[in-house]
């Protein structure tokens, strides 16, 4: 079996976001970590979506996008981000997780550290219920989800929804 990996999530912050775009650019397709936009592959428009996306969540759950990122860190080395969006409609207190790894790091166990760790901040921000979308398909996502306690349901769009009472 093999030891843990050293995961951490560490803030996006000036100093992190142009690395992490790097590592997305380099070791992602761009519909893994933005929504499509442009044109295929990293355009000006993803590009900017990316940065301003990460600029925005940098004030966290209570802040105005209601949102938070973090980049993950495995061995120090950059990896991927996470992100929580906080869910103002819903009668507990809920919040949507969001995940993606480089290539290079997948199918190493950092992804079930990541969440666990974003699940961990969840709790830290009161937030009862974690939500996650993927595709029918992923099955890896899936696991990954179920592993820590996910409730998976079909959705009639072609994705399924995982949900995680904290």
């Amino acid at each position: 079996m093999n030891p843990s990996p050293d995961v951490s999530l560490v803030d996006v912050d000036e100093t992190v976001l142009p690395e992490l775009l790097e590592l997305a650019k380099r070791d992602a397709s761009p519909d893994e970590v933005a929504p499509p936009a442009g044109g295929p592959g990293w355009d000006l428009e993803r590009t900017g979506w990316f940065l301003s996306y990460h600029r925005a969540a940098a004030d966290g759950l209570d802040g105005p996008a209601g949102e938070k990122s973090w980049a993950v860190l495995c061995g120090g080395e950059l990896a991927g981000s996470v992100r929580l969006k906080q869910n103002a409609a819903a009668a507990v207190p809920s919040a949507e997780a969001g995940i993606w790894l480089g290539r290079s790091f997948r199918s190493r166990g950092i992804g079930g550290a990541a969440l666990r760790l974003l699940l961990a901040e969840a709790r830290r921000a009161g937030v009862g219920c974690v939500t996650a979308r993927t595709l029918a398909g992923n099955g890896a996502a899936q696991l990954l989800l179920a592993s820590v306690g996910g409730h998976i349901t079909p959705d009639d769009d072609g994705t399924v929804i995982a949900v995680v009472e904290l």
